[in-house]
Parts: C-alpha cells; sequence; structure tokens
C-alpha cells in the first residue's frame, strides 16, 4: 500500500517531469480575491513568504517550510489558476487553506496567509494542478528546535567585497552564487556587480530591495534561464540589503544577498 508520504513524493518527481505550462489555464475562472483585492504586506506581516507558480511552475516556492507556533506563512500569487487545499493536518489544528470551494482559483496578485498556533505537519495542495506536483508541506515545531525558514541565513560567515567578484552562478555545477549564497557580499553604493554563469539552466530574481532601487535582476521574464558563459552586470547605487534568487533551484538553495553600503 502507498504511504501518503510516499504518494507526495510521486507527485512531486511527476510535476518535475512535466512540461511548464501542462496544466496553465486548464481552469478558468479564478478571482484575484475573496474581496477583489490582493493584499499588501502591510495588512498582515509574515515570518515566512512563500511563491506560488513563480514563471508558470506549477510549484509552491518553497514547497516544505518548518516554523514554531504562533507564526505566519504568507502565499504570493504568481501566476494565475491557484489556490490552496489542506490534505492533512494536526489533530485540533484549524486551517482550512483559501477562502471558498476546492475548485475556487486566485490569480497573480493575490495573498493569503495564515497563522499556525498547532504543532505537526500540515500538508497542502493545488486542487487543479495536484497531479503536476504541485503540493507542499508546512512544519511547525516546538520553540527551541530547529527552523528552516526562506530567509537567508548566511549573515554568519563574514561578508565577501569587491575582491572577490564577480559572483559565479552555478559555481562548477553547484546550485549556489559565489560569492552570495554562503557568505553576503557587501559593496560600496555606485559598484558594478557582475555575475558569471559556470553552469547552465539559472536566472537572477529579485526578491527584495531598498526602497527607490531599480535592480530588475537578469533580463527577461522569471522564467528565462541562461547557460554557462553568460554574463550579466548591474551598477547597484542605492545603500541597502538586496535578496535575490535563481527561480528553477530556489527550492534547493540557491539564492543571495548583497548589502550595499
Amino acid at each position: 500500500m502507498t504511504s501518503q508520504h510516499d504518494r507526495r513524493t510521486m507527485l512531486k518527481a511527476t510535476g518535475s517531469m512535466l512540461a511548464v505550462g501542462t496544466f496553465a489555464g486548464c481552469l478558468a475562472g479564478g478571482q484575484p480575491g475573496s474581496d477583489g483585492k490582493a493584499k499588501s504586506d502591510d495588512e498582515t506581516k509574515a515570518n515566512t513568504t512563500l511563491k506560488i507558480g513563480p514563471g508558470g511552475n506549477l510549484t509552491f516556492v518553497s514547497d516544505d517550510v518548518t516554523i514554531h507556533p504562533g507564526q505566519t506563512v504568507a502565499w504570493e500569487w504568481k501566476s494565475d489558476n491557484h489556490n490552496i487545499v489542506v490534505e492533512n493536518q494536526p489533530e485540533g489544528a484549524n486551517w482550512t487553506g483559501t477562502p471558498g470551494a476546492q475548485t475556487k482559483l486566485y490569480n497573480t496578485g493575490y495573498r493569503y496567509t495564515h497563522t499556525f498556533e498547532t504543532v505537526g505537519e500540515y500538508e497542502y495542495y493545488c486542487q487543479p494542478h495536484e497531479a503536476a506536483g504541485m503540493v507542499g508541506t508546512v512544519t511547525v515545531t516546538p520553540e527551541g528546535t530547529s527552523e528552516t525558514t526562506t530567509e537567508t541565513t548566511n549573515e554568519a560567515k563574514p561578508p565577501a567585497t569587491e575582491d572577490d567578484l564577480p559572483i559565479q552562478v552555478g559555481t562548477k555545477g553547484e546550485l549556489v552564487f559565489t560569492p552570495g549564497t554562503e557568505r553576503p557580499l557587501k559593496v560600496p553604493a555606485g559598484t558594478e556587480v557582475t555575475f558569471v554563469w559556470q553552469s547552465d539552466t539559472h536566472n537572477i530574481a529579485v526578491e527584495s530591495q531598498p526602497e527607490g532601487a531599480n535592480w530588475k535582476g537578469s533580463l527577461g521574464d522569471d522564467g528565462k534561464t541562461y547557460d554557462e558563459g553568460y554574463e550579466y552586470s548591474h551598477t547597484f547605487d542605492v545603500p541597502g540589503r538586496y535578496e535575490f534568487y535563481c527561480v528553477p533551484h530556489e527550492t534547493v538553495g540557491e539564492k543571495g544577498t548583497i548589502i550595499v553600503e
């Protein structure tokens, strides 16, 4: 007999083999939100923010996250016709997923949050795209235990400097930015930072940046990737913290930080 975890593993594996867009638009009629508006970060502060369908990919990014009781997870729609349906949750928990029936879908720009209070594992999926592997898990652990979120945790190591440029993308086939992932890069304002691709199928998407900055990441939409030998440069003029990631590989940790002084 196939266990629930084995079935979800199989769904994820199956989904990774399907072409992007196989199910895109298969169900029409999704609304921007239960109240007709997208939710802003100011309305509900989240400890962790996940992306739904970035670049048209049928995924939750990240699809597995660990938090503590009382913490809030936000999901932001990056493509159309998705929802969140709760499959399993701990006894006593009251998570119901996105508002409405399991067939009610939401579109790009919609934001949904939930605060998790009960310790245990919560499994969920997107109703129209479950067969494509669009499933996820939230694990709530007691305070004092290991916690993994989508926040960058490379601050423990001393930052890299201009001497460590250029940033290597996919160094030696590893899914990292060097520097950026294991160590943040710290440079003065006005520095031109060059990224050099060392392996195939990577891009740069901007997660967050200081107010007034205009970094858009590598050229093209979130679904466009580049191969070994490609180079991209950007001059960072506005001081502050910049978070970025590779869309195809964010779930396995290909993300980085640049701090502009």
